[in-house]
């Protein structure tokens, strides 16, 4: 296997701890064992007397159950639960796919979407993002072209992570038309999935609607429980799972077992958590709507309907690394630069954490003190 690095990851690795300011995270906000347990009766003095043996391959049937019932066609048996939302990334392209297969990934995307089939040796075809007056759109016709009689699978992702897209239901069902009439897996990451901003929003899972759909969740991005390392695939085409769970084997074999407790309390009492970051969304997406207003002549954004991230627009004459480069040496403030997404002229921002007032603050004074007067 011969992979490249992970660019996004290595930013994080030597930037994430070390910058006083975050702007750019992807994640909601998180909480402490105390917070997550105090939301159950009674979770406190089981968490106490978990049994800390091996744990079930496929995950704990309980877990498996709540997580279930996020969908409305998967079952507890078409799921199997990861570490995050990496790994059942990687098990599913080592497991499913071939070298020489033909991949659509949607692009940009999170890296290991295109370069883990990469690795095996796959085709990778780029379905990449188009702006429209500032509004970031995927080109179903152009999808339709790119299909193949050797196309093995269409990779998505939505709500889309750096741009903020979110597939609308019409879409949906166009893409899984295009598939269905090709026998093509549609690999959908969905780790911000019931972030939608209003109900309106809201579509169902690939892994519901079709046949050969396969749908990630985590607890890290929409629950704000990255710490938990939890993840999971889910498919109603057993085979596509059951290749996964034997890879697996080679892998972490089973998940930890507190971690798979504490995530199923979650997923008990995942709209109180839901509720509790949608807020925090809502409280900051008008933060964002002023500085833009205010800096427009700087900076444009597109403004997402689903998910806690979104691209901005560099308006003047700036090479995307080294403004963010910039702006964390001068004020510590941290932002994502696109060129790690390999698109020019943007940064990523955040707005799911309650830290962002005090970090679009800091990131204001670095505006003023730098650009302003340039």
């Amino acid at each position: 296997m011969n992979i490249k690095p992970f660019k996004l990851e290595r930013y994080y690795t030597i930037h994430e701890f070390s910058a006083k300011y975050s702007l750019c995270n992807s994640d909601c906000e998180a909480m402490t064992i105390k917070e997550l347990l105090s939301l159950e009766k009674g979770a406190t003095d089981k968490f106490h007397n978990l049994w800390l043996g091996y744990t079930e391959t496929k995950g704990h049937p309980r877990l498996r159950k709540e997580i279930s019932n996020i969908y409305t066609k998967v079952t507890s048996e078409d799921l199997l639960v990861c570490t995050g939302a990496q790994e059942p990334i990687f098990l599913f392209s080592q497991a499913n796919l071939k070298s020489q297969d033909e991949i659509i990934v949607q692009s940009p995307c999170y890296q290991s979407l295109h370069s883990v089939p990469e690795s095996i040796g796959c085709k990778i075809q780029k379905w990449n993002v188009k702006y429209v007056n500032n509004t970031p759109t995927f080109d179903l016709e152009e999808l339709k072209k790119m299909v193949t009689s050797k196309t093995k699978a269409i990779y998505l992702n939505t709500p889309h992570n750096p741009t903020g897209f979110h597939f609308s239901k019409e879409e949906q069902l166009a893409i899984v038309e295009i598939a269905r009439t090709h026998n093509i897996i549609i690999f959908c990451d969905e780790v911000y999935r019931e972030l939608e901003h209003k109900s309106e929003y809201t579509i169902p899972a690939f892994a519901d609607i079709y046949e050969n759909g396969v749908s990630v969740g985590v607890m890290s991005k929409t629950y704000g429980l990255p710490g938990l390392r939890i993840g999971w695939i889910a498919s109603r085409n057993s085979k596509i799972i059951e290749n996964i769970a034997i890879f697996k084997e080679y892998t972490t074999i089973c998940n930890a077992g507190p971690s798979e407790f504490l995530a199923e309390v979650a997923l008990r009492n995942r709209n109180k958590i839901l509720e509790r970051n949608l807020n925090i969304v809502h409280e900051n997406l008008p933060l964002f709507d002023r500085f833009f207003e205010t800096y427009q002549d700087l900076f444009s954004w597109y403004k997402p309907n689903a998910g806690p991230i979104a691209f901005v627009k560099i308006k003047f004459d700036t090479e995307d690394m080294n403004f963010a480069q910039t702006v964390l040496h001068k004020q510590s403030v941290l932002l994502l630069p696109s060129s790690i997404y390999d698109l020019q002229g943007y940064f990523r921002i955040g707005f799911g954490r309650t830290t962002i007032p005090e970090a679009l603050k800091q990131f204001e004074v670095f505006v003023i003190q730098n650009l302003l007067k340039a």
